[in-house]
């Protein structure tokens, strides 16, 4: 078995973007960035993917630029009705109890958002345990730092005996140049920063049957 870790990243990978979650998550991100860090509705939308794309969340462009207050942030942002847009999913927990690897979230999130996805899909018992933003002093992937970090936090001293497993291509890119697997999450496109692509987290024994072999 190659790998001894899995870090599977939370939203969009192990669930869907059509469960609607996001689009709830981007409406609170755009409302705390108007109501109450006070930037002008026009701008918001360029400068939230802006943040995105500089620093892999909006969360860190708002705390260098504006000092926002990350934790209050982080509670305004997640203040989401979770449960009515994710449910109990079998196929997951199936494929989750199947992989004999030690597994981590890893997120840009809070782990009280974590803990909550984690809970509404029924999947929290296959994990050893959560990095989540705070633990990353508030930076996020795809600061290289924090992948470091995560192997430390796991007690791996060799990236290549974790996979990395991620619907954002960018977040890839740090931990293979760590040494580490990847998996692209949400496109059967290949990526030169994924080994594998999977068009949905279900199909990755299907896709990877090496994982259990």
């Amino acid at each position: 078995m190659p790998y001894s870790t899995l870090f599977f990243d939370l939203d969009g990978t192990l669930y869907n973007e059509q469960s609607g979650v996001w689009p709830l998550a981007v409406e609170r991100i755009e409302r705390y960035m108007h109501e109450v860090v006070g930037i002008a509705k026009k701008d918001i939308s360029a400068l939230r993917e802006e943040y995105l794309r500089s620093y892999g969340t909006s969360l860190r462009g708002l705390h260098i630029h504006y000092k926002v207050d990350p934790d209050d942030y982080l509670v305004y942002v997640h203040d989401i009705p979770i449960e009515e847009k994710l449910s109990a999913n079998p196929a997951l927990n199936r494929i989750l109890s199947l992989l004999p690897q030690k597994k981590w979230i890893f997120t840009n999130a809070s782990r009280a958002h974590a803990l909550r996805v984690m809970a509404a899909l029924q999947v929290q018992q296959h994990f050893v345990d959560i990095l989540d933003v705070k633990d990353m002093s508030y930076r996020s992937k795809p600061d290289a730092g924090v992948y470091s970090l995560a192997l430390l936090k796991a007690g791996e001293e060799q990236a290549s005996r974790c996979l990395m497993l991620d619907d954002r291509a960018e977040n890839l890119v740090p931990a293979k140049a760590l040494g580490m697997g990847t998996v692209l999450v949400g496109s059967k496109e290949p990526h030169p920063a994924a080994d594998r692509s999977v068009r949905q987290i279900e199909d990755l024994l299907e896709d990877y049957p090496e994982l259990v072999e």
